[in-house]
């Protein structure tokens, strides 16, 4: 909505780093002048099929040192800790990466990861 004046190409920059952004719009077969207010349902459809399933090779990895953490994501206060339920919207579940959590880089965000995933897991019903 806050960029439905925009053409599509400067209004992709909160939904992907700078780098993807010239490969979704290749991707999408939207013009990239098109103004976002300007694209058909079909389209919209379309490149939200392509955020879903757009298929990615990991190429290699980096080092140790240069290990990231995301910061933020859904308030742990949104969430029952008993199950990874949100407050707000019944059976929706969170959990690893998506959470606001942070840990130190080494294993523990993958620990999170793995316990909230099982947790939410075990507790959908």
């Amino acid at each position: 909505e806050e960029a439905k004046n925009k053409q599509f190409k400067n209004a992709l920059d909160h939904l992907f780093p700078a780098k993807l952004i010239p490969v979704m719009i290749e991707l999408s077969d939207i013009s990239p002048e098109k103004k976002v207010n300007e694209i058909s349902r079909e389209e919209r459809k379309a490149f939200g099929s392509l955020i879903k399933e757009l298929p990615m090779t990991v190429a290699g990895t980096r080092s140790f040192a240069e290990a990231i953490i995301t910061q933020g994501g859904i308030s742990v206060k949104d969430i029952n800790p008993s199950t990874m339920e949100s407050k707000r919207v019944r059976h929706l579940y969170f959990a690893g990466e998506v959470l606001d959590l942070d840990a130190m880089t080494g294993g523990f965000n993958l620990q999170i990861a793995w316990s909230t995933g099982h947790l939410a897991g075990d507790s959908i019903q």
